[in-house]
């Protein structure tokens, strides 16, 4: 998936089809069977208190409005309480719908809808008021817009609510983690994690061969049989090589009867077989289907992807014939609805429905929800392979990284597997992620590169055994019991960012009397961008173009603040913007965009936060941490107020090594936007940059 299109597409909402929405799954005649083994297994009221069991989780609901959540798999214990404020003896509550994959209950404030993956549904039926309080320490946990998963070695719980826009006030640490004021009709959902059992032995037995080519999407017979000694499943991702018109329907490109011969190979050597589609490329009945591409000549980029769902049905009903027609044993998903839980769940569920529960489902999933780490492990639960980490190298030496967001482990308990279509991982790198609990595909290029598959036998292949597991859950226990105090320091972190910083003499300040007396990194494509009259630098530039500065720091640096103005600029990811680099390809990024809003880019994590005024200064201060950050805005009466908390992995306790100011794009690099966006060049304004 290309990361910069990816970027621009998430925001835009257009008013075609409307997506599956939170309210929708209010349905009790949805789903009322279970799938892949999580059940409804108890649901009973008794003096107007509820007890519902799951294959996951266990709720008990006091008529006083107390509520507490247990989790049941591998370690039971006390998970998450609530507080809903509402006399709940007004009517006696009633069980109107029960069966092993659902049950439906009415209140006279609420429905509540349960589902065999341990999710709770709270659909209010007038305004009413829930607080939510952790009874776990947090080890890990992320957010996307209202929705939120905290977690620590044995599992936790996520939340996620119908507005998505709303404050909650979720914080992980405090005594009260996020407190919902539901209007009429809105839903908040509760998910316990995990909802299923791990599948230890398929994760040592099943080994996915990877093939990718843009020109063969169909292998020859004695591929597939010299792969038969590499796995028991062969993937063929080979998406425009594989499908006439990919962002548009699956037709075989080759003709039915070459699509029949890969499959009937792989069947006589013993091969399962899944092939490429996408549910976010499948440009169908969205506002992106002229762009639809369907030959690598003349190749530019890939086409834009819709995150929303709008076109689910449409997608649903393609790969249904796919399935039915063409007979692979399962499907891979390059990218989700990452716009909203909703229809993420909706795609879940629908496809597993489709596919089978002996079928393979397969999810690249780099991003989840939005573009960070945050995601919805109900969803995941449906799948056999969860695939994420797609050009985020800079991530793979990050524990937490793989083993909260790739790993799967007591959270969906699917199986997560590490994308490393990049860069081959080190022996480092494998020895992290098999700790971690990841697991790997093998890349049809590895196998020609002898020394690489030596390494990757001896350091993966070779440790897939039955031992690991109790490894595994020692190396979680060791974890476990260091996590309160963990989670101590990072509380204790978060509130060192509520107060004033303590900063003493610049170490790089720059009022642009003059040009910066640095490097500059000028595109071809502008002609002498920089100009300072009276104290203010003047960028002007074509949009998605680079025209930027830098400087050495090569000191340990806590944050900094930058006066500038977005002007006439229509640069996104090409705005302006400050860049502090530190080793081993560390970077945070926070700049201005023509669309209003505030860009982080971390990590290879791009976020966009709050509007801002094009026509008027704007002073950010940014300052961290060692595992967390804060961007604020200063306000006209010289408040500074928040924009947002963030998440880090950069060695902020070794010297930072530069700073990059100016229209930096996204990725630090100086380069332009391939595609020329025929829009005319604009001017960005700075007043000054200060490094403490």
């Amino acid at each position: 998936m290309n990361l910069f299109i990816s970027y621009l597409i998430l925001s835009i909402v257009l008013p075609f089809a409307v997506p599956p929405t939170f309210q929708d799954w209010m349905n009790p005649d949805l789903f009322p069977d279970p799938q892949c083994g999580m059940l409804v297994k108890n649901a009973e009221i008794s003096n107007n208190n509820l007890l519902v069991q799951t294959t996951g989780a266990e709720f008990s609901l006091h008529a006083s409005g107390e509520g507490i959540f247990k989790q049941r798999i591998d370690h039971p214990r006390l998970v998450l309480s609530i507080k809903i404020e509402d006399d709940l003896n007004k009517v006696t509550p009633k069980i109107v719908a029960n069966s092993p994959g659902r049950v439906f209950i009415t209140y006279d404030s609420f429905n509540l809808r349960v589902n065999g993956d341990s999710l709770f549904m709270f659909h209010a039926l007038k305004p009413i008021k829930i607080t939510v309080f952790r009874q776990i320490d947090a080890g890990f946990n992320a957010s996307y817009k209202a929705n939120h998963v905290l977690f620590d070695e044995y599992g936790g719980f996520g939340l996620f609510y119908s507005e998505q826009e709303a404050d909650d006030e979720f914080t992980p640490y405090g005594e009260i983690t996020a407190k919902y004021n539901l209007p009429e009709n809105a839903v908040l959902w509760i998910g316990i994690c995990p909802p299923k059992l791990y599948n230890w032995e398929r994760s040592i037995r099943d080994n996915v061969v990877w093939h990718w080519s843009n020109q063969l999407g169909y292998p020859p017979d004695t591929d597939l049989i010299a792969w038969a000694k590499e796995g028991n499943i062969v993937l063929l991702q080979s998406e425009v090589m594989l499908w006439k018109d990919w962002n548009l329907g699956f037709i075989p490109r080759l003709g039915e009867a070459e699509f029949a011969r890969v499959r009937e190979t792989c069947h006589r050597n013993g091969l399962k077989f899944i092939v490429y589609t996408s549910p976010f490329y499948f440009l169908k009945g969205t506002p992106f289907e002229a762009q639809a591409m369907n030959s690598f000549e003349n190749f530019k980029g890939w086409p834009p992807g819709d995150a929303t769902g709008r076109n689910i049905d449409l997608f649903l009903s393609e790969i249904n014939r796919v399935m039915k027609e063409y007979q692979p044993d399962g499907l891979y998903f390059d990218g989700q609805y990452t716009d909203s839980p909703a229809p993420l769940y909706m795609l879940a569920r629908k496809s597993r429905e489709i596919i089978g529960e002996k079928g393979i489902l397969e999810w690249h999933s780099t991003w989840a929800l939005g573009n960070g780490h945050c995601f919805l492990p109900q969803a995941d639960a449906y799948v056999d392979f969860i695939l994420r980490g797609e050009g985020q190298n800079m991530l793979y030496k990050d524990f937490n990284y793989l083993r909260y967001f790739v790993s799967g482990y007591n959270t969906s308990n699917s199986i997560g597997v590490l994308c490393t279509n990049g860069p081959k991982p080190d022996e480092e790198t494998l020895d992290l992620l098999l700790n971690a609990n990841c697991r790997l595909h093998t890349l049809v290029d590895w196998l020609q590169n002898t020394e690489f598959m030596k390494i990757f036998r001896t350091h993966y292949q070779n440790k897939l055994t039955p031992e690991l597991r109790p490894k595994i859950e020692q190396l979680a226990d060791k974890r476990q019991r260091e996590i309160a105090i963990i989670s101590q320091k990072r509380a204790e972190e978060e509130q060192i960012l509520t107060t004033e910083p303590l900063w003493n003499k610049p170490i790089f300040s720059e009022e642009f009397n003059s040009l910066p007396d640095c490097l500059s990194f000028i595109s071809p494509q502008n002609n002498q961008p920089f100009s300072v009259q009276n104290g203010i630098m003047a960028i002007s530039a074509l949009p998605h173009t680079y025209a930027y500065f830098t400087g050495p720091l090569n000191k340990i640096i806590n944050g900094f603040i930058v006066r500038f103005q977005q002007g006439t600029d229509k640069g996104m990811s090409w705005g302006p913007g400050v860049l502090i680099r530190w080793g081993k390809g560390a970077q945070l990024r926070v700049g201005l965009r023509s669309d209003g809003l505030i860009q982080l880019d971390i990590g290879g994590e791009q976020k966009l936060f709050k509007e801002f005024d094009l026509n008027h200064w704007v002073q950010l201060r940014v300052r961290w941490t060692p595992h967390y950050g804060l961007i604020e805005i200063q306000k006209p009466d010289k408040r500074w107020k928040k924009i947002t908390h963030f998440s880090h992995a950069c060695p902020i306790d070794t010297p930072a090594q530069s700073i990059s100011f100016g229209k930096i794009p996204y990725n630090g690099e100086p380069i332009d936007y391939p595609e020329n966006q025929n829009l005319p060049a604009g001017t960005n304004h700075w007043d000054s940059i200060t490094v403490y």
